[in-house]
């Protein structure tokens, strides 16, 4: 959003913590006459102003030496917190410029260093993309010279917003080390912190630690509530996890029909494990009728796909298919030319 700003945000000696009300009389802050007036007139420019408009209809139509040239035009005129996060976009990925890293970096610092008012959810959004997108050009490596310590101090900051993906990638850093030092129980937080949030990733990350009993207490009913909550959400590993329950019987009631459901699931989204336990499911009949080409099909996906022991599954079940059981497996693995992927 990019509504016009309330006067007090860009007043020069103003203190916007201490106000409550753009329209108060200016006796009742530090604003000087002055400042009223430049935010006034500031204000009427905002209202007239279509350059940032303009700049986001040259990118959507490809003209991205126009919109480089609109938007740094929106940021002298007005300081749009959208046409520094744009210019910094075009300068990273080389649209309408040449790429420039150090450049696109700048121009995210500079949205970060605004001040601006918690209370706007407008600046409050432009200051996440802001830290989460430098977080991940240092983290990547993207633009910049790869830096854990610089990555994980924007995580960290995005995350101070309430942003759940960067909660995520803090517990990852933290649970694996790997730009961060090794510690389970922020990691823990973290994922639970994201997880509440709603990501599915981070969600499957908590139930896992808890069935684990890494950094808490072991707590496999509780991961399952996790796991349940991620795999109705589409995450391929919760789903594996939550299918391993129902096929085993702990916890949950065994249910090889359900089981083989969520096994189907999240071998839909190339889960390696999953594709190799519906192999088994399908190659016996269980949780369902027997399909051997089924069978061998995931079999083959799962070796293609680096599971331990899916070749030598295959290779126990290759002499047991039927000649029409082996032309339907070839035609999922091998489909005509311009076919594939249909």
């Amino acid at each position: 959003s990019n509504d016009a700003p309330r006067a007090s945000d860009l007043a020069p000696q103003g203190d916007v913590s201490n106000v409550a009300d753009a329209g108060r009389s200016a006796r009742n802050t530090r604003c000087s006459d002055v400042d009223w007036r430049f935010a006034a007139g500031r204000n009427r420019i905002v209202r007239n102003d279509r350059t940032l408009a303009l700049g986001f209809e040259a990118f959507d139509n490809k003209d991205c030496t126009r919109a480089l040239a609109l938007f740094d035009t929106a940021w002298k005129k007005i300081g749009y917190d959208d046409a520094a996060l744009m210019l910094a976009r075009l300068h990273l990925y080389g649209l309408g410029t040449p790429k420039d890293g150090a450049q696109a970096a700048a121009w995210l610092e500079k949205v970060d260093a605004k001040p601006y008012d918690p209370a706007r959810s407008d600046a409050l959004a432009s200051r996440i993309d802001a830290a989460f997108m430098l977080a991940r050009m240092y983290d990547r490596g993207v633009g910049v010279a790869h830096d854990a310590d610089k990555a994980r101090a924007w995580y960290e900051k995005a995350a101070g917003y309430g942003y759940a993906p960067a909660q995520y990638q803090l517990g990852r850093a933290y649970y694996t080390g790997d730009g961060a030092p090794r510690d389970l129980k922020r990691a823990g937080a973290y994922f639970e912190a994201a997880a509440r949030a709603g990501v599915p990733a981070a969600m499957f990350a908590a139930g896992r630690m808890l069935d684990l009993g890494e950094g808490v207490p072991a707590d496999p009913a509780k991961a399952i509530v996790f796991y349940k909550e991620a795999a109705l959400k589409g995450d391929p590993d919760a789903q594996f996890a939550l299918g391993t329950y129902f096929y085993s019987g702990d916890i949950v009631g065994k249910d090889p029909a359900t089981a083989r459901k969520w096994f189907a699931a999240a071998a839909r989204q190339g889960q390696p494990d999953a594709m190799f336990n519906l192999g088994v499911m399908a190659a016996h009949g269980e949780g369902g009728a027997r399909d051997a080409a089924t069978a061998y099909v995931m079999f083959d996906l799962a070796r293609q796909a680096g599971h331990d022991g899916a070749a030598a599954a295959l290779e126990a079940l290759a002499p047991r298919l039927t000649a029409e059981e082996r032309k339907r497996a070839d035609a999922v693995l091998h489909p005509p030319r311009g076919q594939a992927g249909s």
